[in-house]
């Protein structure tokens, strides 16, 4: 982790150009501190003991691998979240970005996507890892307009210490965009929009190529039923322009899908219109039907629920409120089952996995 030390030349570091006038006018660490509704002093206590400020646990991955999460501690959680708030939420985003935008849904993605002739998914190997404090300080200083030193702060309180193994480094710390900071997701976001999301439109757009990106899941689509050779040629186009942008693809991830199968993407069947998987649709009225024959309590033993996750009722609402956002005749249907289901059996409540009367 580099060092700062504040001398009167840093004082009167403007931003070299900044790029937008929604974001504000920072041009040392007193500035930050003001904008961040921080002491000076907590900004230079986060940075010099960053790996005291989280803490660190796996959850488990549906491939059965770990996903790493850092939590930030409560002082630097707020300064993450005023610098997300204050300098990255203010930073214009792509139509073709869809995860992490306040007012959309996968749905949104999933539409740009609907009665296509061809779609291809493809996958973005450790996405918020990949993006490191170099990426991030390059990314506050040419794009925003701040200065090195300004860019530098706000990349060292985005970014966590992690010790890897390489084979020509052996074990060393690097510092990159932890998952489970409240600034990581917009962050990531923004960078790959300049390095890659805009690089892609540039060069498949033309051809009548439809691409979004949904955090770390690419999907492109083309209305017309393109030759295998030319659907080989656009990925490979994405393959090179994600290792130009420092990105690495996941190839056991890449999907191609044509017109006359069920093209599927972020959980959500999208051919002639958005649609409910006939397979999630069928298990989940089966389950509407057994709540309603025997009971919440039963069922919520059956679908695996614990006491850490929380209101077993609530958790099939929000199910149903998404499934109205696909289909609304569908999710019609399977509501009013709830409803009887939740008549008959109350007052019997399922929470935490304990019945209350």
């Amino acid at each position: 982790m580099s060092s700062y030390k504040t001398t009167t030349l840093s004082l009167i570091q403007a931003p070299d150009n900044l790029a937008f006038k929604s974001v504000p006018y920072i041009i040392d660490d007193y500035a930050l501190a003001m904008y961040l509704r921080v002491r000076c002093k907590t900004i230079w206590y986060c940075i010099s003991c960053k790996p005291k400020m989280y803490t660190s646990f796996n959850i488990p991955k549906a491939n059965g691998k770990v996903r790493a999460i850092h939590n930030p501690k409560p002082a630097l959680k707020f300064i993450q979240r005023r610098i997300d708030s204050v300098i990255l939420k203010r930073l214009p985003l792509l139509e073709c970005v869809g995860a992490y935008v306040p007012g959309k849904s996968c749905l949104d993605s999933a539409m740009q996507h609907v009665g296509q002739g061809v779609r291809v998914g493809m996958d973005i190997r450790d996405f918020f890892p990949t993006h490191t404090r170099g990426g991030v300080r390059q990314f506050f200083h040419e794009h925003v307009g701040y200065s090195m030193y300004v860019a530098g702060l706000l990349a060292d309180l985005c970014t966590v210490p992690r010790k890897v193994r390489s084979k020509t480094k052996g074990e060393f710390t690097r510092h990159d965009v932890p998952q489970g900071s409240p600034a990581s997701p917009t962050l990531c976001n923004l960078i790959a929009q300049e390095k890659f999301d805009r690089a892609v439109l540039e060069a498949l757009g033309p051809e009548g190529w439809t691409y979004t990106r949904y955090s770390d899941d690419l999907t492109l689509s083309h209305p017309e039923d393109l030759k295998r050779k030319d659907v080989d040629d656009a990925i490979k186009q994405v393959r090179k322009l994600m290792g130009v942008a420092g990105y690495r693809d996941n190839p056991k991830k890449l999907k191609i899908q044509r017109r006359w199968r069920q093209q599927r993407m972020l959980g959500i069947v999208v051919n002639e219109k958005p649609n409910i998987p006939r397979h999630t649709y069928r298990l989940f009225r089966s389950l509407m039907h057994n709540c309603l024959a025997h009971g919440f309590e039963p069922n919520a033993a059956m679908y695996g629920w614990n006491d850490a996750d929380g209101d077993f009722i609530e958790h099939l609402k929000g199910k149903l409120s998404y499934f109205q956002s696909i289909n609304e005749e569908k999710a019609k249907k399977l509501r009013a089952v709830f409803d009887q289901a939740l008549q008959q059996h109350e007052p019997e409540r399922v929470h935490n996995g304990a019945t209350e009367t």
